[in-house]
């Protein structure tokens, strides 16, 4: 238990992390963030990692519903798209991606969710430049985190967004989830040898590749990208992979990884009430 922190009580609240089959040690990911934030604000409240298999997920969810303790929880593959079809509500990123990251419990046992991923890096973007009406976006990779960071770009308002995937059928359906969240996005899925990233203002890697040295080429080639855009990676660690050290040689601006998941953290507590001492 955190230095300082007051022992549990009747009043205390309880956020949970689901995951199933991680390596990650117990105090991995987020579980420290979270409580760091809880101790800072003097929240009566403790957010606790919780393993469960995809087979027993949904009995553990519904039984939570009837919790009093549990304000709410978090959730990793491969429980993102079940926890979705969980909820009574779904706010707009996560009913446009079928997934969700994060869901509030409230106080009548509904399940609200949303996915953050893709807000985050919306609002890690914006501390480099502005997004708007004339923002054309290229997104490499098309999985949970490349879904959410596209669903989010169209509903933030970019003009265009070019998507490459190994795979064209995930791209392909993240291509309709994006027209069916935002019509006014030009968005069209490419491959990868079609597409140059010299016609983009912001270039953003969602995917593995790259992300150590020596593990298969870059995810795009960085010589061909603009001097004034700005390229972005979901990989935390290391900080700076080969794709943006390759980028900052060439004097460009660059998104960390870290940069998605620290706003990703203060958004995902206000969502959660994760506010005042008493529950939401």
């Amino acid at each position: 238990m955190p230095h300082g922190r007051p022992l549990l009580s009747t009043t205390t609240r309880l956020y949970g992390h689901f995951t199933h089959g991680t390596t990650q040690r117990p105090l991995a990911g987020p579980i420290p963030l979270f409580n760091a934030l809880l101790d800072e604000r003097g929240v009566d409240a403790l957010y606790v990692p919780l393993q469960v298999s995809a087979d027993h997920f949904e009995s553990v969810v519904m039984g939570m519903r009837r919790l009093r303790d549990i304000a709410g929880f978090t959730v990793t593959m491969p429980h993102k798209v079940a926890a979705a079809r969980l909820c009574d509500e779904l706010l707009p990123n996560a009913r446009a991606c079928g997934a969700v990251n994060v869901v509030r419990v409230d106080r009548d046992g509904r399940l609200i969710g949303e996915t953050f991923d893709g807000i985050a890096m919306v609002h890690a973007i914006r501390k480099h430049q502005a997004i708007g009406a004339s923002t054309r976006v290229l997104l490499v990779g098309a999985g949970g985190v490349g879904q959410a960071i596209g669903v989010a770009l169209a509903l933030a308002g970019v003009s265009a967004l070019t998507i490459v995937n190994r795979t064209q059928a995930r791209a392909d359906d993240l291509v309709q989830k994006v027209r069916r969240a935002a019509a006014s996005c030009k968005v069209e899925a490419s491959s990868p040898a079609a597409v140059d990233p010299a016609g983009f203002d912001v270039i953003i890697n969602a995917t593995s590749l790259g992300s150590s040295d020596g593990q298969g080429p870059l995810p795009v080639d960085v010589s061909r990208v603009s001097t004034s855009a700005l390229v972005a990676e979901v990989v935390v660690v290391p900080e700076y992979t080969p794709l943006l050290r390759a980028a900052r040689e060439r004097g460009l601006d660059v998104v960390r990884g870290m940069e998605m998941i620290t706003p990703q953290i203060e958004i995902c507590a206000e969502f959660l009430g994760m506010t005042a001492p008493g529950r939401p």
